[in-house]
């Protein structure tokens, strides 16, 4: 039998029952994958005050149930996971029920100098 997921609605319920205003995904990829690395939990009127999943008794199974929310989230934004890959964060305000993606792409820059000469013009020491 397959575990029930996760909808927004249930865990807009869910964090707003732990006084939790706001919720900050940070996810990182690079090289063919990536992930989400951390969630901080914001609770206060103005989302002052940070928590983690520890500090508010979150079970691992509900906090991976709700990192699992996220990822369908990055699916269709710029590709942050291959090659050089990218970083960035979820602000979820569960008050006005409203998302903003801060995604940063990454990509090496590079020069290329080509320089010839004889062999025979070389001196050696």
């Amino acid at each position: 039998m397959s575990e029930k997921k996760l909808t927004w609605q249930e865990a807009v319920l869910f964090l707003k029952d732990l006084g939790i205003t706001s919720i900050h995904v940070h996810y990182e990829g690079s090289g063919d994958s990536g992930s989400i690395t951390d969630v901080e939990y914001y609770t206060g009127e103005n989302g002052e005050t940070v928590h983690f999943k520890h500090d508010l008794n979150i079970s691992d199974e509900m906090h991976q149930k709700l990192i699992d929310l996220c990822y369908p989230m990055l699916d269709d934004i710029e590709d942050w996971y291959n090659n050089d890959g990218g970083y960035g964060f979820i602000n979820i305000d569960l008050d006005k029920l409203h998302y903003h993606i801060s995604n940063n792409i990454r990509y090496t820059e590079y020069e290329t100098y080509t320089h010839e000469g004889s062999i025979h013009d070389l001196s050696e020491e």
